[in-house]
């Protein structure tokens, strides 16, 4: 009887280390991704400001896109102001259209899209936020 180890037994240590190894590397992974994925969902909420100035933008955007026929409907409008609340003015030069966001907290704040006329796929979007809403804005889905 020897007390040589046999070529096999050493293939089975050999395999034993690096499982144990992998293992310990995907313990360490799955424990950064948890601190992680519970970091991004304890950020705190944007505040209502850049929420609704970025909602503006996007409507800003879908105005633009809505005037490169030439016209800019009512059914365009509402759908641009999603479920905010919004009025249209007209003159000779220009379209003002407003458009009243609804904050977390129940506050409006008012947004007013300047376009100038004729209406064309190079027409500018101007955007100013107004110090109050006007009151002759109507209610979303009315158009």
């Amino acid at each position: 009887m020897t007390l040589e180890t046999d070529n096999r037994d050493r293939l089975i240590t050999a395999g034993c280390v690096v499982l144990l190894v992998i293992a310990l590397l995907l313990a360490a992974a799955a424990i950064l991704v948890s601190i992680a994925v519970q970091g991004f969902f304890d950020r705190p909420a944007p505040p209502d400001d850049e929420v609704l100035a970025k909602k503006a933008g996007l409507t800003g955007y879908q105005l633009h896109e809505a005037t490169r026929d030439g016209a800019l409907t009512d059914k365009e409008i509402a759908h641009a102001a999603g479920d905010a609340r919004w009025g249209r003015a007209r003159d000779a030069s220009t379209t003002k259209i407003t458009v009243a966001y609804t904050a977390s907290g129940g506050a409006a704040t008012c947004y007013r899209f300047i376009l100038s006329l004729p209406l064309t796929d190079r027409t500018l979007v101007n955007l100013v936020r107004l110090a109050r809403c006007p009151t002759n804005l109507s209610e979303p889905g009315a158009s």
